[in-house]
């Protein structure tokens, strides 16, 4: 009996060693040599100009992880995204979306990680409604991504040539001149007059302004295609039209090199510029002679991003903490110091960093306090599926009226028929 007990006290002991070492074995896909655990790696698709870099690498750094950031151009991180997307393989744990790209994406949902699941809804209220709306389906069950900056609008204007036309060049009388787009209308033609220069970049740039001060633009709620009844593009168009025929447009095409090289020269009064293109506009040689005053009727928003956790993500946790912190209203202010990025987080639009933001290459102008009003004079619209095909139609036939090509009443023809041609492929 003895024997039999040492026999089984072997047993045991082999067994217990047997489980242990199968444990370890087991744990081979998240340990290197000698138990020591392996880092999380998350890869991250960024596009140049967003300014995350430091601010992750930091997180790395304090989390104990390995993230790469791959940037990409723009349209090259999206058009990227679509194919891995599409192929179920190759995607990042996190990419940036576009507003417009992201509503595109809303159409399969199941792509990406539901935020919802993850825990997003305790900071839903750290972000702008309407931004939060942008991402989020249309039965309010999956929410994409989570926020970066936005883009509401102001107008960047040359106060010399304002100078020059007898005109005010203080931001608030430039504001009480012009109230309306009527006003703006009436004051191009005075520049006009007076100073040769056009008013504005291109009667396109006219046209999507005041096309994003609606409470809708190519798609109802319930999905109906509504160009042609919206009376907001209908005005945005009217008003395009009118400024290429009082001769107010430079008919130039904003990004370009013709775009900086007139910027510096003084050929047009009056640029369009959400706060992310401010940037551009330093870039060029002629600082101090710009100045940014609220825009009429309103403000409305180009751009602006999100971040969101691709399904094909194996490591969906870690890139959500990542990204709840890089787009927490703390971080924001830190991205807005350094990059001029406005923050789609108005819990800190009250901050003196903000409030006290000036720039001198605008002389001085109050940018942070500009454009923390503008932003919360924006209203969510409806982007839709193919809001940017439709969008390049209609700016299409606006960019033929301007060059003289078609009427207006034609250019407008011709649009709904490639749009009808486009849409029932």
């Amino acid at each position: 009996m003895g024997t039999k007990k040492v026999f089984l006290q072997k047993l045991s002991l082999l067994i217990t060693s047997i489980i242990l070492i199968l444990g370890i074995a087991g744990c081979g896909t998240s340990s290197k040599t000698g138990g020591e655990k392996t880092k999380t790696k998350l890869t991250v698709w960024l596009w140049s100009g967003m300014g995350f870099e430091e601010q992750i690498e930091q997180y790395a750094k304090e989390n104990d992880i390995e993230v790469d950031i791959q940037l990409s151009e723009f349209n090259d991180v999206h058009s990227n995204l679509t194919t891995a997307l599409a192929a179920g393989s190759g995607a990042p744990d996190i990419s940036a979306i576009e507003v417009k790209g992201i509503d595109k994406m809303k159409g399969n949902p199941e792509h990406f990680h539901n935020l919802l699941d993850l825990g997003a809804n305790e900071v839903k209220d750290d972000y702008l409604e309407w931004k939060w709306q942008q991402a989020l389906s249309s039965d309010g069950k999956n929410l994409l991504g989570l926020p970066t900056d936005i883009g509401p609008m102001a107008m960047v204007y040359r106060t010399d040539i304002f100078e020059e036309a007898g005109l005010p060049t203080d931001p608030e009388e430039i504001t009480k001149l012009i109230q309306t787009w009527d006003d703006f209308i009436k004051v191009g033609k005075e520049i006009r007059a007076k100073t040769d220069n056009a008013m504005i970049t291109s009667a396109k740039d006219l046209f999507l302004v005041i096309e994003g001060q609606g409470t809708e633009k190519y798609w109802d709620e319930k999905g109906d295609l509504i160009v042609e009844t919206n009376p907001q593009i209908k005005k945005a168009y009217e008003y395009a039209a009118k400024a290429v025929e009082e001769k107010i447009t430079a008919d130039i095409e904003v990004g370009t090199p013709e775009w900086s090289a007139a910027l510096e020269k003084g050929d047009f009064a009056v640029q369009f510029a959400p706060a992310w293109r401010l940037g551009s506009i330093k870039e060029t040689d002629s600082s101090r002679k710009w100045n940014i005053a609220l825009m009429p009727e309103g403000s409305g928003n180009v751009g602006g991003s999100f971040l969101t956790i691709p399904k094909e993500s194996e490591n969906q946790e870690e890139a959500y903490k990542l990204i709840k912190w890089l787009l927490s209203p703390e971080q924001q202010l830190v991205t807005f110091k350094n990059s001029g990025n406005f923050p789609s987080t108005p819990g800190i639009y009250d901050d003196s960093a903000i409030q006290d933001s000036t720039d001198e290459f605008f002389n001085g102008a109050s940018v942070g306090k500009i454009y923390a009003e503008a932003a919360k004079k924006v209203t969510y619209v409806k982007e839709g599926p193919e809001s940017l095909l439709v969008s390049t139609i209609v700016t299409d036939a606006v960019t033929r009226v301007e060059k003289g090509q078609e009427s207006p009443e034609k250019s407008w023809e011709s649009a709904m028929k490639e749009l009808e041609r486009q849409l029932n492929r």
